[in-house]
């Protein structure tokens, strides 16, 4: 970690939503009539992590999964992606959000999302480690954690931190009217 005022160890990280996604195999059909899916990590910060390890970026996520298979394949993925998962938060009261997905064509996409009191709701402002926001060069949040003030209060937590340390702060509007 670095020091409080130190070079930043982390080039950024991203705070929020972390779901198992799950795309119907059949693409061009409706989701009624989907036969099979395949799994896919999930979320807005979530996938931004991930695509900064891959860009060769040192990149961390702050979120909750379930004590459960979907929490368990986040965690896996994300550490088999070189994303440092050490703020990742096992809830053992709640599940981890799923998403069901169909490609019916380039502009429609029908999907559900299961988020009823889901692991990534429950991100708090103790899950927000000052020094551990001070570690990097940015951190990003999105929107749909403004939804609720206990995860709005996190990532405002995180904003003034980082802003304290000089630090970028990134915003993903991640715009999802249902949500």
């Amino acid at each position: 970690m670095a020091d409080k005022v130190g070079k930043p160890e982390l080039d950024v990280i991203c705070i929020g939503r972390s779901s198992v996604d799950l795309y119907g195999s059949q693409v061009g059909g409706r989701l009624e009539d989907m036969a099979s899916f395949a799994k896919y990590v999930g979320g807005s910060p979530t996938n931004i992590s991930i695509g900064s390890a891959r860009l060769g970026l040192k990149s961390a996520l702050v979120t909750r999964v379930g004590d459960e298979h979907m929490g368990r394949f986040i965690r896996e993925q994300l550490e088999a992606e070189g994303v440092d998962s050490s703020k990742v938060i096992t809830d053992a009261e709640r599940l981890t959000a799923l998403v069901l997905l169909g490609i019916r064509n380039s502009e429609q996409f029908p999907l559900i999302f299961y988020r009823e009191n889901c692991a990534d709701m429950a991100i708090c402002e103790k899950d927000i480690d000052e020094e551990f926001i001070a570690s990097a060069r940015a951190i990003l949040v999105t929107g749909t954690h403004f939804s609720t003030n206990s995860v709005a209060a996190a990532s405002f937590k995180a904003m003034k931190l980082a802003r304290k340390y000089g630090r970028r702060v990134c915003f993903d509007i991640d715009y999802r009217p249902n949500l």
